[in-house]
């Protein structure tokens, strides 16, 4: 584990992003951890952001409310901190996000087909960030493959890794596209120099 003193540095930093995450997202995150650790696991994880002066106290989130969006990575980093986790936990962590999210429930009425779940990403979206742009590029069903990008949304490699990496966005393409063989990769990468952040789903 890094020294507490980096760690109070990456906080500090990650809380002066400007941009908004629902609390929804937060709670999915408490939900995860209760389902793989149990009360003393994420009792373990809310001691940790104690420690470090930072505002993470799952219970008060409120679902539909704004909170900053450095504590949407925030979570994931003590998270992973606390457990030992590498990037496939954190991967999973994501794909199995939308089960768990209470927004996620009320849009499944999107979810009927893969081109539909393509089209609808950008309003899910907006649903959960009010930063970041995401755009659905491409559905190719003949070669069977889908692109998003999301523009405008420099928070943290961490979230490469949730979101793109067979993570979130792997889980709503598997709502509409029924295969047992599909996987997601992410393509381009504003923290590798990209401009934007670039999604390939593929499928089988």
């Amino acid at each position: 584990m890094a020294p507490q003193k980096d760690l109070k540095e990456e906080i500090k930093k990650l809380m002066e992003i400007k941009g908004g995450t629902r609390g929804s997202v937060l709670k999915t995150d408490a939900l995860y951890v209760l389902s793989k650790e149990g009360e003393s696991g994420l009792k373990k994880v809310e001691e940790l952001a104690k420690e470090l002066d930072c505002p993470l106290n799952y219970n008060q989130f409120k679902t539909m409310e704004w909170y900053p969006v450095g504590l949407r990575a925030i979570s994931l980093i003590l998270i992973q901190k606390v457990f030992g986790w590498g990037d496939a936990e954190i991967s999973k962590m994501g794909n199995e996000a939308p089960k768990h999210s209470f927004i996620s429930k009320m849009l499944m009425k999107y979810f009927l087909s893969a081109e539909r779940s393509f089209i609808e990403s950008p309003k899910y979206w907006v649903k959960h960030y009010n930063i970041g742009r995401l755009e659905s590029v491409e559905f190719n069903e003949r070669e069977k493959y889908t692109i998003l990008r999301l523009y405008e949304f420099e928070v943290h490699p961490i979230l490469c890794t949730y979101f793109f990496e067979n993570g979130y966005f792997l889980r709503i393409a598997q709502y509409g596209i029924k295969s047992d063989k599909i996987f997601s990769k992410e393509t381009k990468c504003i923290f590798r120099g990209d401009p934007y952040h670039e999604c390939l789903i593929r499928w089988e």
